[in-house]
């Protein structure tokens, strides 16, 4: 649920939906049941709080699989080489490796993110780069993108030799 990125809107969803069926379930149980009915239904109430509150993530998943699908192999290249939509780059090049297109020639764009003075960018760009080009990835195992961005470049430029 909570990741070393941080908490998404998705997280907030989750706490909120537990708490929300802890007390709904809690004081439903408790009120036809006593105390013993108000603790089942505060377990039974967060047990769905928790499985509602994960539908705009299963929403939200399949929505972006379908819209994928349907762009065209260039259009996804696109996406990757502009880096406006970094945090998703796993996801076009996961597309692209499913359609059976070489997605070598978008490894330059991955560098530059795993490069970048955003630590956020550094973060997904490494992602992206372990699943899509974990024989790059190998090469600077040491990399973590929290460092700071001259150690980041200096990891990256490695590479290049």
């Amino acid at each position: 649920m909570i990741n070393q990125r941080g908490y998404t809107i998705f997280d907030l969803f989750i706490l909120g939906g537990i708490f929300a069926g802890i007390v709904i379930g809690g004081e439903y149980g408790y009120l036809n049941l006593g105390s013993t009915g108000g603790l089942a239904g505060a377990v039974l109430g967060g047990g769905a709080g928790l499985l509602l509150a994960r539908l705009p993530y299963v929403f939200a998943a399949h929505w972006t699989k379908r819209s994928l699908e349907k762009e065209s192999s260039q259009r996804l290249r696109e996406r990757v080489r502009e880096g406006n939509e970094y945090y998703i780059s796993h996801l076009l090049l996961a597309h692209l490796m499913k359609r059976g297109e070489d997605i070598a020639i978008e490894l330059p764009s991955i560098v530059n993110l795993i490069k970048s003075e955003s630590r956020e960018r550094r973060r997904f760009g490494w992602a992206a780069l372990q699943f899509a080009f974990p024989e790059t990835a190998s090469k600077i195992a040491e990399y973590q993108p929290d460092d700071s961005t001259d150690k980041c470049c200096a990891l990256v430029a490695r590479l290049d030799q």
